[in-house]
């Protein structure tokens, strides 16, 4: 079986952890063939690094206590700094730590990104894809003061100036930016291959939107997420589970 969560956003006062406490504790017998953390699973941008992490040493020890045989942690724009923890610590570090991820179940292949990729995509020009990293990577030292969040996007705006139109959503929950829509409908495209260099038979498997969905036509599924903001309850604390190249969406 393969797991997929994303969108957990430790360290942010919405963040549903006991529910995901809960879920680790559900899923603590079965055997899991991959655990795919996609991205976003702290949230550094709000919060100073070191206390996130130390407030969270609950969560740390029951994803250690699973029977999961691998641990994939694909780097989200709220977590981007996990990319450097691991190159730091190299093959001592507890998970594998990617931008992106192939795996291979029941004949079918499964292409895993967080999701922030597609919205750098349609910023539309040459350079979005850096310049959203590199804005990834900043916010992750953003200070653990009142306001220190909205005032250091505010800030990125004006470096970055109206060239990077698309920030001016970043203040907003990802559900309600313009851009959402757009990125549902470009990861349903067959305009994405080339530019993500996902292969045509592939299923692409993300999160970022926070709106869960599954579209097996088009071989395409977002995790959704573990905060408490979506208008419809019932939608979070969603997550992928695929068994024999099979994949469904599923709500804890």
């Amino acid at each position: 079986m393969i797991l997929v969560v994303s969108d957990l956003h430790l360290g942010y006062d919405k963040c549903n952890r006991d529910e995901f406490l809960n879920f680790l504790d559900y899923h603590r017998s079965a055997e899991i063939d991959h655990l795919v953390l996609l991205g976003d699973i702290f949230d550094f941008w709000r919060r100073n690094n070191a206390r996130v992490v130390e407030e969270n040493e609950e969560v740390m020890v029951k994803l250690n206590d699973l029977n999961a045989k691998n641990i994939h942690y694909v780097a989200g724009n709220h977590d981007y700094y996990i990319l450097d923890l691991h190159k730091r610590y190299d093959l001592n570090y507890p998970a594998i730590v990617s931008k992106y991820l192939r795996l291979e179940d029941g004949g079918e292949s499964f292409f895993f990104i967080h999701g922030y990729e597609l919205e750098a995509i349609l910023w539309e020009f040459p350079s979005s894809m850096d310049t959203y990293e590199k804005f990834s990577k900043e916010m992750c030292f953003n200070k653990d003061t009142s306001g220190g969040f909205l005032s250091k996007i505010w800030d990125l705006k004006n470096i970055f100036g109206k060239k990077h139109r698309f920030i001016k959503d970043m203040d907003k929950e990802p559900f309600k930016r313009e851009t959402i829509n757009k990125v549902d409908e470009f990861a349903l495209s067959s305009g994405k291959y080339p530019l993500l260099g996902m292969k045509p038979d592939e299923n692409l498997i993300f999160g970022h939107t926070h709106r869960p969905f599954m579209n097996k036509t088009k071989k395409v599924a977002n995790t959704g997420s573990w905060i408490d903001e979506l208008p419809i309850k019932n939608h979070q604390n969603s997550y992928i589970e695929i068994n024999n190249g099979q994949m469904e969406l599923e709500f804890f």
